[in-house]
């Protein structure tokens, strides 16, 4: 499986890079603005793919959403979006500054591709905007986004979407079907201290920086959600695209709010039972796939077994 990674390293980011170039060939990496600025995002792609010995281009993308100005996460992310972790000095540079032609061209130019989108859909819908034909080109478009119950960022918006709805709502409008991968299912793929534990006992610079990112985020969640366990929302898409069949999934339509000002950013799906939406009326948005369970155990142990491989 050809896979290209887009992204706004950002804690779980770093560690989806690393399952990422595990499971599939990993055989390009965009980044967006989102955890943190572009300038960090794209720096903390180099830095992952560095540590990890990964020969994978990076190409830098969107620096704003469509609309509004940035949002970052940094308040869990951290300033640097690494959190703590020491980072060296890079030995390598981004292979471009347009992520979105990146997109473009490879997805016109590579078989059987899969495009991950773990951020801000920023660099998709810009990239659907420059050709309407780029989902035909694509074997998958899946995104770690989006919340068929509860938000994360508000009360019933998760953030890769709320950081940019306008992005978002032309992603499931023209992209369709999209494979969601939301905080239903990310959620319950939680890590904690036996997870990092094993993760440092590896000794290596990329397992360090795992267990570095993720013990900080650790930290965040015990102090603003009062937990000791954390979901790798990131790295769960990834296993979602690599191995689908631990996965249950249904489709539905699925629009993405732009306009309200307590629901911007929630992504609405149509639950009803078919027959009911076809007796009613044809369904007025695009339908989606969206991801709601797993076998969180061995989800779990495929996103450590990735890390301890490097």
């Amino acid at each position: 499986m050809n896979l290209v990674l887009d992204c706004d390293p950002g804690l779980d980011d770093a560690v989806a890079i690393l399952v990422a170039a595990r499971y599939a060939d990993l055989i390009g990496i965009t980044t967006v603005a989102g955890n943190v600025g572009i300038n960090r995002t794209t720096r903390n792609a180099l830095v992952v793919a560095q540590l990890a010995g990964l020969d994978v281009p990076v190409h830098r993308g969107a620096g704003k959403p469509l609309a509004g100005e940035p949002v970052d996460g940094s308040r869990i992310h951290g300033e640097t979006g690494l959190g703590n972790a020491v980072l060296p000095d890079l030995d390598r540079s981004e292979a471009s500054d347009d992520a979105v032609a990146y997109l473009c061209d490879t997805a016109r130019s590579v078989d059987d591709l899969h495009l991950l989108a773990i951020g801000p859909l920023t660099n998709v819908a810009l990239a659907l905007q420059r050709d309407p034909d780029l989902r035909r080109h694509l074997a998958g478009l899946t995104i770690m986004g989006g919340s068929a119950s509860a938000g994360n960022i508000t009360s019933v918006a998760e953030f890769n979407i709320w950081a940019d709805p306008e992005a978002a709502a032309i992603v499931f409008e023209k992209a369709a079907p999209v494979t969601m991968v939301g905080l239903d299912v990310t959620n319950q793929v939680v890590v904690g201290a036996e997870e990092t534990a094993r993760m440092r006992a590896a000794g290596t610079p990329a397992a360090d920086l795992a267990a570095d990112v993720t013990d900080f985020l650790r930290d965040r969640f015990r102090q603003y959600v009062g937990q000791s366990v954390v979901p790798l929302h990131d790295a769960t898409a990834v296993i979602a695209v690599t191995h689908p069949h631990l996965f249950e999934r249904s489709r539905h339509p699925v629009a993405v709010e732009v306009g309200g000002e307590i629901t911007r950013g929630m992504t609405v799906a149509d639950l009803r039972p078919p027959a009911l939406i076809e007796a009613i009326g044809p369904a007025r948005v695009a339908a989606s796939d969206i991801v709601w369970d797993t076998d969180v155990d061995a989800v779990r142990e495929l996103i450590v077994e990735a890390v301890l491989a490097y």
